[in-house]
């Protein structure tokens, strides 16, 4: 069933739709995104596909990871859960310290827990798989469908890429500005691979938004006419190597009892 999540990324993209977000798309294909965005509106019937609807298309949403995943979900997602568990836990333990004949605060904190079983393997079957099973449920959508948009979101925090040189370059000399770093976080429009990957279902789904919620790069926001997939392949040259880096949690809170007293 579709909720919060689906409604909180279709309305953060609005705000990116003047900027230059859009790849090997003419001005045309701007403006059938931008319409989309304007007129789409969730989809009534809560359990099926898409999740927005307008009289021209669908916008369907959905999330990918770079974490381990198995029959249960993520590793990550679990592995958040327990953390969410333990801070509920030593929040109740706080007030059950609490003197109930004062004001109390408390600083609650869990320990900070490294999610290590990420890698841009994981990412890329979820992001395939995630795909295909999408492409299942177009193949039996019966409505509208002049123009189709996946709306493919990754919030896991830990993917990050950096300019692939060639080998042979020379050693010894300058080169201007050409090594200044790029924003670290993953985008889908420098990935030769995953763009051939979405050229390759370009007669099943027409257009491409892959959002990075970032919290430490901020939101980045990719959209690419499958179409034209390889057309901004011959612009990566050498390409780009991806990675992903460690990623920490934990949750933080106070914890505030005042005793009841009667007549007050």
């Amino acid at each position: 069933m579709r909720g919060e999540k689906e409604q909180r990324c279709f309305d953060s993209i609005k705000k990116f739709l003047e900027k230059d977000i859009y790849f090997a798309m003419s001005c045309e294909d701007e403006d059938i995104i931008k319409t989309a965005f304007k007129e789409a509106v969730p989809n009534p019937e809560l359990n099926d596909f898409p999740d927005f609807i307008y009289s021209n298309g669908f916008i369907e949403h959905f999330q990918v990871t770079s974490s381990k995943e198995n029959r249960k979900g993520s590793t990550m997602m679990r592995e958040e859960n327990d953390i969410a568990r333990d801070f509920q836990n030593r929040a109740k333990v706080a007030l059950e310290d609490n003197n109930v004949d004062e004001v109390s605060i408390k600083f609650i904190e869990t320990p900070i827990y490294s999610h290590k079983s990420h890698s841009y393997i994981y990412f890329i079957d979820s992001f395939k798989r995630n795909f295909s099973n999408h492409m299942d449920s177009l193949n039996e959508y019966d409505g509208p469908k002049e123009n189709k948009i996946f709306l493919i979101e990754y919030t896991d925090e830990t993917l990050r890429m950096s300019k692939r040189y060639p080998e042979d370059l020379m050693m010894g000399v300058s080169y201007g500005d050409l090594f200044v770093r790029e924003n670290p976080a993953y985008r889908l429009s420098r990935d030769i691979e995953m763009l051939r990957y979405i050229y390759d279902q370009r007669n099943l789904v027409d257009y491409v938004m892959f959002v990075n919620d970032d919290s430490f790069c901020g939101i980045i926001v990719d959209v690419i006419k499958t179409q034209n997939a390889l057309e901004i392949i011959k612009l990566l040259h050498e390409g780009y190597d991806f990675h992903c880096a460690m990623k920490g949690s934990s949750q933080v809170g106070t914890v505030v009892s005042v005793p009841n007293k009667e007549g007050d």
